[in-house]
């Protein structure tokens, strides 16, 4: 049975995700500040949804997809009794959803780069997987959902500020300064994540991200190019948090928030 769906924030990943939706049957519509206009994703037909800068009618499902410094005024455009976040970070509202496509736009068309595993990672037993089984997205219950988000925010950790510094997609991991620099990250974030309760392999996040094609390119790199603000405060900045609250010190994160914020460069290992 079609759903009505609300997508909060028409950018990269909340138009990727309307079109699916909406080619599935279901009636999508989005809240936004602007006119979204028509919705081109890469090897589909053009596609104009309805949006509501406003005041925006009930739906089943609410699917929040901007920016994390955006929740506050976000959230008040949520008129669902199901509210699914995919946003960065450990502290999504309603259900978290971790999203592995890189999306980007280029000259109108959005293109998504397809991520080694599923499209998304959920937790088990909720409404979304009867929703998402009707769309091609494909997904992944996770059990242990706690060690799957600290798996993608070290992720997210690792590849958004190194992109973003460097002004490259991610195969700049693939070279000796990057890779050192990713790895040092991971040596001083995984004890962070045990302490959290999560389990979390290092190795397996780095071969994830050496399995993106050339050219894959954060948000948090497209946001610096756009000169749009930065997340770094949601993701490393977070974890520098984490460990004044532990105990634990995090020179090489708060170093990075340092860099990202100031726009420098990194220095050699």
């Amino acid at each position: 049975m079609p759903s009505r769906i609300a997508i909060i924030g028409a950018g990269n990943l909340g138009s990727w995700l309307a079109v699916h939706l909406a080619r599935a049957g279901h009636a999508v519509h989005f809240c936004t500040r602007r006119d979204p206009g028509p919705l081109q994703i890469a090897g589909l037909p053009p596609l104009t949804l309805p949006y509501y800068l406003d005041a925006s009618p009930p739906a089943d499902f609410a699917f929040l997809t901007t920016k994390a410094y955006d929740n506050r005024t976000a959230l008040l455009r949520v008129n669902a009794p199901v509210l699914a976040a995919i946003q960065n970070g450990l502290s999504q509202p309603g259900i978290p959803v971790l999203s592995y496509v890189y999306i980007e736009q280029q000259n109108g068309v959005r293109h998504a780069f397809p991520p080694p595993g599923p499209h998304l990672t959920i937790p088990p037993g909720t409404p979304l997987v009867d929703l998402l089984r009707t769309t091609p997205i494909k997904f992944h219950e996770a059990p242990d959902f706690l060690s799957a988000a600290w798996r993608k925010m070290l992720h997210n950790c690792v590849s958004n500020p190194l992109t973003a510094i460097a002004g490259r997609g991610l195969e700049i991991l693939r070279e000796p300064l990057f890779h050192d620099w990713a790895k040092r990250i991971l040596d001083e974030s995984l004890p962070l994540a045990a302490v959290a309760g999560a389990t979390v392999d290092g190795a397996e996040i780095l071969a994830t991200l050496a399995s993106y094609p050339p050219g894959t390119r954060t948000s948090m790199l497209q946001d610096r190019l756009a000169g749009r603000p930065l997340e770094i405060r949601t993701l490393n900045g977070h974890l520098v948090e984490l460990g004044r609250q532990f105990g634990m010190p995090t020179p090489v994160n708060e170093y990075l928030v340092r860099i990202v914020e100031s726009a420098g460069t990194l220095r050699s290992v």
